[in-house]
């Protein structure tokens, strides 16, 4: 029997997430989309998150899949893509730092013009002096305008936030074969996405960082593996 065909896939990849993986599974749960599923994909937590997830193994519209080790986050983000059942996804990071409710105006967007990607930017509409400021108060953000803006220059888009949330098509998306399971897939995707002259958008989304920037699994030093990536795939792949 077939499955059931959803509107939205709502993706929670998860490691070591215990502070808030419970928090993002709420999230999920509360937001008011007809017709949604809920993919959570742990990568080998030892921090107590599996337990968590796993109350919901045998829950009405939840897909769970608990690894003993942690094969990378574009391994999660193509084990989704596979076994979603809905026409789109969302990425909801368990850290909880993006606002889940831009995925209804994701959905909207992507259905009334025909997207097949949408990006959630924490600083649409930003202007020059409130990016410099911003930067100024928030060093932390170098890593989203450096990236950003490799991104624009390489061709020639106008993105403001490539680093935010994300919403994905499934079937126009899944047909990018990447054999990367690292983090470096998220930039070998985006490079493919835009070489593919797929239809992109972005909409503006809230944003709260974590407290204690420490425990984020993406630290500052990974900018420098990402810049190589994107241009290793402009350039050579």
């Amino acid at each position: 029997m077939a499955l059931e065909k959803k509107n939205i896939s709502i993706f929670i990849p998860c490691f070591n997430e215990i502070e808030t993986i419970q928090k993002s599974i709420d999230q999920a749960l509360k937001l008011k989309i007809f017709q949604k599923e809920i993919i959570i994909i742990d990568n080998g937590s030892t921090d107590g998150s599996q337990k968590v997830i796993n109350k919901y193994k045998n829950k009405k519209n939840f897909r769970i899949i608990l690894r003993e080790r942690n094969l990378g986050y574009g391994s999660s983000v193509k084990q989704a893509f596979k076994i979603s059942t809905s026409k789109y996804i969302y990425i909801h990071f368990s850290d909880c730092e993006y606002d889940i409710r831009t995925a209804i105006k994701m959905y909207s967007l992507a259905e009334s013009k025909k997207l097949d990607v949408v990006f959630g930017s924490r600083l649409k509409n930003f202007s020059l002096i409130k990016k410099v400021t911003l930067l100024k108060d928030k060093p932390s953000y170098l890593g989203t305008f450096v990236i950003t803006g490799l991104y624009n220059l390489l061709y020639a888009t106008d993105f403001t936030d490539v680093i935010g949330s994300k919403f994905y098509k499934i079937n126009s998306v899944k047909k990018i074969k990447i054999k990367s399971n690292h983090f470096r897939y998220d930039f070998k995707l985006k490079s493919k996405i835009i070489k593919n002259k797929l239809k992109i958008e972005e909409v503006f989304t809230k944003y709260k960082p974590r407290v204690d920037s420490t425990k984020k699994n993406v630290k500052f030093y990974h900018l420098f593996p990402a810049i190589y990536e994107i241009l290793k795939n402009k350039l050579i792949d």
